[in-house]
């Protein structure tokens, strides 16, 4: 027994989605890519940002002690 086209076409598409959707799939993808990349790159490598208790990063000290030589 031989399948009808239209059987034929209901099992090949489950989710319709437009063929001029893909571009914009294609650029989001890109866009969610790059933020995470540059995300991940400013918390890694900005030495003024702190993220973890690190002493030495800190210009704590550095202000008190202009500030009692200043007195």
């Amino acid at each position: 027994m031989r399948p009808s086209p239209a059987l034929l076409n209901a099992t090949k598409r489950k989710i319709p989605v437009p063929l001029e959707m893909y571009p914009l799939f294609a650029a989001i993808g890109v866009a969610v890519v790059s933020a995470s990349f540059f995300t991940y790159r400013h918390f890694a490598y900005n030495k003024e940002l702190r993220l973890w208790k690190n002493a030495d990063l800190s210009n704590l000290d550095k202000v008190l002690n202009e500030h009692k030589d200043e007195e």
